[in-house]
């Protein structure tokens, strides 16, 4: 299995983790996966093997053309034990979105999945008003800029980071818990 997806699974997968570079066709962007990045079973929990658990078909590529104002392609849908990582991609605007959820996250683990953004050096910052508990970081600028939202919704974990300013992750994250 390759270091992106790897990161993209587990966590406490080592330095470098909490970013991935994603390439499709021409497109390449690099996607925070910081939150990705602390250790999870890789047994499939009750909820995902009895097919409850949130998955890709929550967040179908027009609520991300809304969000992003770009015309994406995907979701290309992976599931593995308690994780699901949906990813969009667009080459006009060059856009790329990676939705991650991940069922049986308690408190701490979500905790724990924050510090490892800070370990990486990727600052966060807490945003109210989202599940029990939120936050978000931002890397680069201009054309390299990636941001990220990480919720916490009961006892599962939204994630979503895409290319483009914080204000475009957060109204993708709003339409997909008002999903769940």
């Amino acid at each position: 299995m390759s270091t992106v997806k790897r990161s993209l699974w587990s966590r406490g997968a080592g330095a470098g983790a909490p970013r991935a570079r994603v390439a499709r066709g021409g497109l390449a962007a690099t996607l925070a996966v910081g939150a990705m990045a602390s250790s999870v079973a890789w047994g499939a929990s009750a909820a995902q093997a009895a097919g409850k658990g949130p998955g890709c078909g929550l967040v179908p590529a027009s609520v991300v053309d809304g969000a992003y104002g770009a015309r994406v392609t995907g979701p290309t849908a992976q599931t593995k034990g308690p994780v699901t990582v949906c990813t969009y991609f667009s080459s006009a605007p060059a856009v790329s979105v990676l939705v991650r959820f991940e069922v049986n996250e308690t408190v701490a683990m979500f905790k724990a999945g924050r510090k490892s953004f800070t370990a990486h050096k990727e600052p966060t910052v807490t945003v109210p008003g989202l599940g029990l508990m939120a936050y978000s970081s931002v890397l680069g600028s201009g054309k390299t800029l990636t941001s990220t939202v990480v919720v916490l919704t009961g006892q599962t974990e939204l994630l979503v980071t895409g290319t483009g300013p914080l204000s475009k992750a957060v109204s993708l994250t709003k339409k997909v818990l008002a999903k769940l």
